[in-house]
Protein backbone atom coordinates (compact mmCIF):
# COMPACT_ATOMS: atom_id res chain seq x y z
CA UNK A 1 0.00 0.00 0.00
CA UNK A 2 1.38 3.30 -0.90
CA UNK A 3 1.01 6.16 1.73
CA UNK A 4 2.15 9.44 2.06
CA UNK A 5 3.84 10.76 5.41
CA UNK A 6 6.24 13.56 6.83
CA UNK A 7 9.43 13.19 8.55
CA UNK A 8 11.88 14.60 10.02
CA UNK A 9 15.05 15.43 7.66
CA UNK A 10 17.58 13.96 10.29
CA UNK A 11 15.18 10.66 11.14
CA UNK A 12 15.28 10.57 7.05
CA UNK A 13 19.01 10.59 6.75
CA UNK A 14 18.95 7.27 9.10
CA UNK A 15 16.43 5.73 7.39
CA UNK A 16 18.71 6.37 3.87
CA UNK A 17 22.24 5.51 5.55
CA UNK A 18 20.26 2.24 6.79
CA UNK A 19 19.01 1.26 3.67
CA UNK A 20 22.00 1.71 1.94
CA UNK A 21 24.27 -0.46 4.25
CA UNK A 22 21.75 -3.06 3.94
CA UNK A 23 21.40 -2.90 0.76
CA UNK A 24 17.15 -2.13 0.47
CA UNK A 25 14.85 0.30 -0.49
CA UNK A 26 14.10 3.55 1.43
CA UNK A 27 10.44 2.08 1.64
CA UNK A 28 11.90 -1.61 3.17
CA UNK A 29 13.86 -0.06 5.28
CA UNK A 30 10.91 1.64 6.53
CA UNK A 31 8.88 -1.34 6.48
CA UNK A 32 11.25 -3.48 8.47
CA UNK A 33 12.01 -0.24 11.02
CA UNK A 34 8.31 -0.27 11.69
CA UNK A 35 7.57 -3.92 12.00
CA UNK A 36 10.62 -3.68 14.70
CA UNK A 37 8.74 -0.97 16.42
CA UNK A 38 5.50 -3.07 16.12
CA UNK A 39 6.74 -6.56 17.50
CA UNK A 40 8.48 -5.09 20.72
CA UNK A 41 5.19 -2.75 21.34
CA UNK A 42 3.52 -6.36 21.26
CA UNK A 43 5.88 -7.43 23.71
CA UNK A 44 5.70 -4.80 25.81
CA UNK A 45 1.83 -4.74 25.92
CA UNK A 46 2.24 -8.70 26.58
CA UNK A 47 4.66 -7.89 29.59
CA UNK A 48 2.05 -5.27 30.86
CA UNK A 49 -0.52 -7.72 30.33
CA UNK A 50 1.69 -10.57 32.01
CA UNK A 51 2.72 -8.12 35.51
CA UNK A 52 -1.62 -7.43 35.40
CA UNK A 53 -2.22 -10.90 35.67
CA UNK A 54 -0.10 -12.01 38.36
CA UNK A 55 -0.54 -8.80 40.47
CA UNK A 56 -4.21 -9.57 40.61
CA UNK A 57 -3.85 -12.98 41.75
CA UNK A 58 -5.22 -13.56 45.20
CA UNK A 59 -3.51 -15.19 47.77
CA UNK A 60 -4.32 -18.52 47.51
CA UNK A 61 -3.77 -18.33 43.92
CA UNK A 62 -0.11 -17.01 44.37
CA UNK A 63 0.44 -19.76 46.91
CA UNK A 64 -0.59 -22.40 44.20
CA UNK A 65 1.50 -20.80 41.30
CA UNK A 66 4.41 -20.93 43.74
CA UNK A 67 3.53 -24.69 44.29
CA UNK A 68 3.47 -25.50 40.90
CA UNK A 69 6.90 -22.80 40.18
CA UNK A 70 8.92 -25.32 42.50
CA UNK A 71 7.21 -28.37 41.34
CA UNK A 72 8.68 -27.53 37.68
CA UNK A 73 11.75 -26.52 38.91
CA UNK A 74 12.32 -29.37 40.86
CA UNK A 75 11.69 -31.73 38.01
CA UNK A 76 13.73 -29.62 35.68
CA UNK A 77 16.32 -30.31 38.03
CA UNK A 78 15.85 -33.96 38.54
CA UNK A 79 16.38 -34.38 34.24
CA UNK A 80 19.16 -32.29 34.13
CA UNK A 81 20.96 -34.63 37.10
CA UNK A 82 19.86 -37.90 34.92
CA UNK A 83 21.44 -36.75 31.60
CA UNK A 84 24.48 -38.31 30.82
CA UNK A 85 27.62 -35.95 30.46
CA UNK A 86 28.89 -35.42 26.78
CA UNK A 87 32.49 -35.99 26.67
CA UNK A 88 32.73 -34.75 22.94
CA UNK A 89 34.09 -37.91 21.44
CA UNK A 90 32.60 -39.84 18.83
CA UNK A 91 32.05 -44.09 19.34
Amino acid sequence: MKISVSIDPSLLGAVDRYAARVGVTRSAAMERWLAQISRQENLNRLEEETAAYYEALSEAEQADDRAWASAASSKARKLRAEQKPNSGRRK
